[in-house]
């Protein structure tokens, strides 16, 4: 006869296996986007703006990268999978020109978009694409 203590607990472990949250794989962390809906919503008078209200550690330097060199990383900004400049540069856009911002960790740009972009990338998505 089975216990049923460990059927208690197999049915558990089966369940957090599965929840969308427990695995690593799968689906992006909606923490690091800023869809659309957010974006139409905001008041914001740029992008920067927009992501110092919605998200800003975005934007927050992630201290040193190497060993190697004494620098800061800071993420850099990309417009629809090309390189678009620092994060400065989110100043002078207007929110309503983007439908998407997705923010990726230096660990997930590194293997991305290359070995330079340690301190993340902000992933802007224009609406025309």
């Amino acid at each position: 006869m089975r216990s049923p203590f460990l059927f208690v607990v197999a049915v558990s472990i089966a369940l957090a296996a599965c929840h969308p949250s427990a695995s690593g794989g799968g689906g992006e962390s909606l923490r690091n986007v800023i869809t659309q809906e957010q974006i139409d919503s905001s008041t914001a008078a740029n992008v920067y703006d927009l992501i110092v209200r919605t998200n800003p550690g975005f934007l927050r330097d992630r201290g040193r990268t190497s060993v190697k060199t004494n620098q800061h990383e800071r993420a850099v900004v990309f417009l629809n999978g090309q390189e678009y400049g620092i994060v400065e540069t989110l100043r002078n856009m207007p929110i309503n020109r983007l439908s998407e911002i997705r923010f990726f960790t230096g660990t997930e740009a590194v293997s991305r978009f290359g070995s330079q972009y340690g301190g993340g990338v902000i992933q802007l998505i224009s609406r025309n694409q």
